[in-house]
């Protein structure tokens, strides 16, 4: 690693060329750096659990433990706050030992659950593993003591039969909730995903050509003119390229957010939670809509229920598809229970929309699994584009450099945190599709 640095160093006061050639070569020599101490960092991290019906088999980083099955009392999937992350939660897994028996774990690892000692071996999210299948695999080797206490993944644990109860008649109010699950369903949720990422492409493109190129080259024009005038221009640019790329590259990000989101339906709240972030929202506030295909930009042809903002999607923005009746009903009986009209008005509306859906168009066969390996194929392709708008501000800030006192070198000192942080995000996404790619492998 230090002779590879030796040799980049080398490069850049070597070369022979312009001042921008050498500023290509120092910011590349960075980005290189970057993704290579990142691949070493995650090369040297020694992550290892293994379960199997004698016990388990714990190697993290220096911790090294193998546990039999009458060695352990309990085996919890619980929700823990992220530190430094407000009230963001994401579902871990414990393991808590018999009395009497001693994990020795470090004090990273340390935790306690019901005022017993434990030990947390990790998220659930950061092995980038199949969630409900982790948990359907884990319940049939840990038995009874297995306890799930996040209510999206104990629906899991249920028979089928459980949860047709569950969810079957919506006018009944269960404590323990109403499940609606993520839309659209199986393999039609990634070609959604996928029908959204094309138009955020063009979306990016666009805005690269009509808002990115144009101010820099107005900068670097009006740099020549004055280095004042150029600063100014600079400014209003930045301000101009922010602007629209929040009103328009973002457009269908909700959208794709929603299409990821798992629903609940808790008393009279709506639970829904999207990775590791969970919101509430009240169906009884007076706020509850119904808005009709093209009524918000970004959502295709679906229907969506808001309050108002856009919370659930009642159809498929692709295809226009409507949620299963019984979801439909479902929400329709708790906001039929409003005391405001505007939310029977939308329970009305609702009402109106289940009724269609019972004569609606099956759901499409595919393999999910595939379609989300590719998927993420695509999102790591966001970083070729990007790159391009780093680059493009590294050919600006060299330009410029050889024109202007300041304002050249002020635009290359901005271009390296946009360049540190375009490595973190291709490190991010490489690392996103080697482990969606791992669980295809697994299915085979």
């Amino acid at each position: 690693m230090v002779g590879f640095a030796g040799y980049l160093v080398s490069l850049q006061v070597t070369v022979d060329g312009s001042v921008s050639g050498r500023l290509y070569i120092g910011a590349a020599s960075l980005i290189a750096l970057l993704i290579a101490a990142g691949f070493l960092w995650y090369a040297s991290q020694r992550f290892q659990v293994g379960v199997d019906r004698d016990g388990w088999t714990v190697r993290i980083g220096r911790y090294r433990r193998d546990l039999r099955w009458a060695e352990i009392s309990a085996v919890v999937i619980e929700n823990r706050e992220i530190e430094g992350r407000g009230h963001w939660v994401v579902p871990a897994l414990y393991l808590v030992p018999e009395p009497g028996v001693s994990l020795d774990a470090p004090s990273d690892l340390r935790a306690t659950v019901d005022g017993r000692p434990a030990v947390r071996l990790f998220d659930l999210a950061e092995p980038k593993i199949e969630e409900k299948q982790f948990v359907r695999d884990l319940a049939s080797l840990a038995g009874d003591r297995l306890e799930v206490r996040v209510y999206r993944l104990s629906l899991v644990l249920l028979s089928e039969n459980a949860r047709e109860r569950l969810n079957g008649d919506a006018g009944e109010r269960l404590t323990g909730g109403i499940a609606l699950p993520a839309f659209p369903p199986g393999a039609e949720g990634p070609r959604t995903q996928r029908w959204m990422n094309r138009r955020r492409f063009l979306l990016f493109v666009g805005w690269y050509l009509f808002a990115v190129v144009p101010a820099l080259l107005l900068t670097g024009i009006a740099a020549r003119q004055h280095e004042l005038l150029g600063a100014a221009v600079a400014v209003l640019g930045l301000l101009a390229v922010v602007a629209a790329y929040a009103q328009f590259v973002t457009l269908f990000s909700h959208a794709a957010i929603l299409v990821d989101t798992e629903l609940a339906i808790s008393g009279t709240e709506l639970v829904w939670v999207v990775g590791d972030r969970t919101r509430r929202d009240d169906m009884h506030d007076g706020k509850a809509v119904v808005l009709p295909p093209g009524a918000k930009r970004g959502y295709g042809k679906a229907w969506l229920l808001g309050f108002p903002h856009a919370v659930v999607l009642l159809g498929d923005p692709r295809t226009g598809r409507l949620r299963d009746h019984n979801d439909l009903r479902a929400v329709s009986a708790v906001l039929r229970e409003s005391p405001h009209e505007a939310d029977r008005a939308a329970a009305r509306d609702v009402d109106s929309l289940a009724v269609q859906s019972q004569v609606g168009n099956p759901a499409e066969p595919g393999d999910a699994g595939n379609a989300g390996l590719w998927i993420s194929l695509t999102k790591t392709g966001r970083v070729l584009a990007w790159a391009v708008v780093v680059g493009s501000v590294l050919l600006a800030g060299g330009w410029m450099l050889e024109s202007t006192r300041y304002l050249g070198g002020v635009v290359i000192f901005l271009s390296v945190p946009l360049a540190t942080g375009w490595a973190a995000y291709a490190l991010y996404r490489v690392f996103a599709l080697l482990g969606a790619a791992w669980q295809a492998v697994r299915k085979i």
